[in-house]
């Protein structure tokens, strides 16, 4: 029963954050929100929120191990599974703001996280508040490099151009992922939808997601005491794949959509979002403390990070090659894990 009711929730945790965010796109395009950016909050939110929400309950039982376990393994899946597959079905091009930006800055974010929890395999409150100061250090500069260019204003650059470009692009993802075009058509049929309907609809998704992130917890917990496992391994295993079922979506939907420069930007961007604020809120609500093995899976982590930078600084591209590549990594790191446990 328990492993049914983890997959219940893991459902209801993907369908609710679903219906959060087309509620809220939905609001955000009525009161004439751009919406390149509703790409860059609500959509970079959404892939992340179920990991917010299994983090903050987790944080408030006391038992975050499951989250340090979900943002390790969902940064893992991220990369060399998603991203990886996504590769192989359509080779993916990178934007040069998320190689030379976005992925030393989730790089180096690891690295802070990796040595925080080498000191006495705790993330303390202080260390999380720290890591929430660099979330708003993050989204100022985000919103202040976006600011600039609100008017739509020639981009006086070039690095300016490819910031102008990659908000273009954030409006053809966020049309795709959210399920709307920024056409009179589309804006007359937001219109006709009732304010107390939108409302309602957003309610039902917040606790869909809650009871969904509920259901994962409690039954995530159950399943580790009754298998003698840690909960970090299953945060790091079927957690994290649930949790990063929203990713997954956003990477084939931009991919198919010929929009595979930003598919790498946003799992990056949900990587750091992670780290930052979903581990730092957590672990401000209650310490973490980790289990010695996790160094593994940090290291992991590290790992995969640095085979998808490679060819993205050098190569603004992750071919089909580097797809199979990432795959291969994903499944020799579990067939690992899963060794360890005899």
């Amino acid at each position: 029963m328990d492993y049914l009711l983890l997959v219940t929730g893991l459902v209801l945790l993907v369908k609710g954050v679903d219906w959060l965010v087309d509620a809220s796109a939905k609001f955000a395009q009525h009161l004439g929100v751009p919406a390149f950016i509703i790409g860059l909050t609500l959509v970079a939110l959404g892939t992340s929120a179920p990991e917010a929400a299994i983090g903050i309950l987790s944080g408030l039982k006391g038992a975050n191990q499951i989250t340090l376990g979900d943002v390790i393994g969902s940064s893992i899946i991220n990369i060399s599974l998603i991203i990886g597959l996504t590769a192989v079905i359509y080779p993916l091009q990178v934007d040069p703001l998320v190689s030379r930006r976005e992925i030393p800055l989730s790089f180096l974010a690891q690295l802070v996280l990796a040595g925080m929890l080498l000191t006495g395999l705790l993330l303390s409150r202080s260390e999380a508040m720290l890591l929430l100061t660099g979330m708003l250090v993050f989204v100022t500069y985000i919103i202040y490099k976006t600011n600039r260019l609100l008017d739509w204003n020639r981009p006086e650059d070039a690095e300016e151009q490819q910031v102008f470009d990659f908000l273009q692009d954030q409006e053809v993802l966020s049309a795709a992922v959210v399920g709307f075009e920024e056409t009179e058509h589309s804006v007359a049929a937001v219109e006709r939808i009732p304010t107390l309907r939108l409302l309602l609809f957003f309610l039902l998704g917040l606790a869909t997601m809650v009871g969904g992130a509920q259901l994962v917890v409690d039954n995530g917990i159950a399943i580790a005491h009754k298998l003698g496992l840690s909960e970090e391994f299953i945060g790091l295993t079927v957690v994290a794949f649930g949790t990063s079922l929203p990713e997954l979506v956003t990477c084939v939907v931009a991919a198919l959509r010929q929009k595979s420069d930003i598919a790498v930007g946003n799992v990056i961007g949900s990587n750091i979002f992670n780290i930052l604020f979903v581990l730092g809120l957590s672990g401000t609500i209650h310490p973490i403390v980790a289990h010695p093995n996790v160094f593994i899976d940090v290291a992991a982590m590290l790992l995969a990070t640095l085979l998808l930078s490679l060819p993205a600084w050098y190569k603004q591209n992750i071919s089909r090659f580097t797809g199979f590549t990432l795959m291969a990594f994903y499944f020799t790191y579990m067939a690992f894990k899963l060794l360890s446990l005899g």
